[in-house]
């Protein structure tokens, strides 16, 4: 009988066990979304979630590129701009742990051209240019950047080294083989064939705004990676309140003058428009000087390629009437390649800090830009 007892108890105590071992086991989670790699596009939602058994605690956690971004069993990703990312969700207690990981694609918008697209220039966003002597007048003034649009025939000064404009297209430019996007400038040539050098920078809408306010990056020409060309070079010009020499300072160590000459108007050479109006400072990559002067004569010298306002024989601006440009040029702010697939925005800036004697200072023109292979459907 006794026998009979401690079997029956050994068989009672090896069920509850059993059954108490079964409920403390690390319940089966699953995942609502199982796709583990997904495209989402740029500010819009995508929810996940996890299934967690009834009556089971689970600590939640989500991580977004590394980063702890929810702790419930469910996570809504919206992205404000466009990447890769990594979603992990890991669930756990003290029986142990689950994870799952996601890889999720945000492309950067397109807007695609139509049939009624435009090649030229649709919107200027921005026109800030350094001082200079038909700044405030003329060639130099706000109303006078809006006329970029649709045009190729209104010249916009940009002023000494680092003076900008900012304009877009009715569509993203897309990067194709070759030449991706023509700038019209009024450089001098061929017998003297002379230039004044502007940079170009391209930017994409990755956050889908409609706004330059994301990475830019440097059409690289062919002084980029020559010793002679400053990187991170800046340059910050004092207001002289007057028609004046304009003082600069530069990071290099270097002070000057923006000088006036005789042939312009006696007003202030300093943008008076700019929201500061005792000092500006200019950011970008310098390009050394290429003037002469022989016998009264001033030229400044064009580069082989990759830069506008150029007599430029690299690509052929007495053929074309402008400088041509490839997205496939872009490079980051570390100089590293970067491949673009489109771009929605353009910056063109001064690129030399140069006194070309009585002619005044080098300071980059533009009168449009064209999206060449819009042109070429024409």
């Amino acid at each position: 009988m006794k026998r009979i007892l401690l079997l029956s108890l050994l068989a009672v105590t090896l069920f509850f066990s059993c059954k108490k071992d079964k409920d403390d086991a690390f319940p089966t989670l699953s995942m609502q979304v199982t796709e583990k790699t997904l495209t989402v596009q740029v500010n819009t939602q995508k929810s996940f979630s996890v299934v967690i058994p009834n009556g089971k605690n689970v600590t939640s956690e989500w991580k977004l590129n590394n980063t702890v971004v929810g702790t419930e069993a469910s996570y809504v990703f919206k992205p404000t701009s466009a990447g890769d990312y990594t979603l992990t969700y890991t669930g756990g207690n003290a029986q142990g742990s689950f994870t799952f990981t996601y890889q999720i694609n945000v492309p950067v918008p397109v807007v695609d051209p139509g049939a009624n697209s435009s090649m030229y220039i649709s919107r200027v966003f921005e026109y800030l240019p350094a001082p200079g002597q038909h700044i405030n007048r003329s060639y130099g003034t706000l109303e006078r950047a809006q006329q970029l649009v649709g045009s190729i025939d209104n010249l916009l000064s940009l002023g000494g080294f680092g003076g900008y404009v900012i304009f877009g297209f009715d569509h993203s430019v897309k990067n194709t083989e070759g030449y991706d996007l023509g700038i019209y400038g009024n450089p001098t040539g061929p017998s003297n064939a002379s230039a004044e050098h502007g940079i170009v920078m391209v930017s994409q809408d990755k956050n889908g705004n409609g706004l330059p306010d994301d990475e830019w990056y440097e059409l690289a020409g062919s002084e980029y990676s020559k010793a002679t060309t400053i990187k991170n070079y800046e340059i910050t010009y004092t207001n002289p309140k007057g028609y004046a020499n304009v003082p600069w300072t530069d990071n290099q160590g270097n002070t000057g003058f923006l000088l006036i000459n005789q042939y312009s108007s006696k007003e202030n050479y300093y943008p008076l428009f700019a929201a500061n109006q005792d000092k500006i400072t200019f950011k970008g990559t310098l390009l050394p000087s290429t003037s002469l002067s022989t016998t009264g004569l001033i030229i400044n010298k064009p580069f082989d390629w990759g830069y506008t306002d150029s007599y430029s024989t690299g690509d052929d601006f007495e053929k074309n009437g402008y400088n041509s440009f490839d997205i496939s040029w872009a490079v980051d702010k570390n100089g590293n390649k970067v491949v673009l697939k489109t771009i929605d925005f353009v910056k063109v800036y001064t690129a030399q800090n140069i006194n070309a004697g009585w002619l005044g200072e080098i300071s980059t023109d533009i009168r449009g830009a064209v999206d060449l292979h819009i042109k070429a459907l024409k």
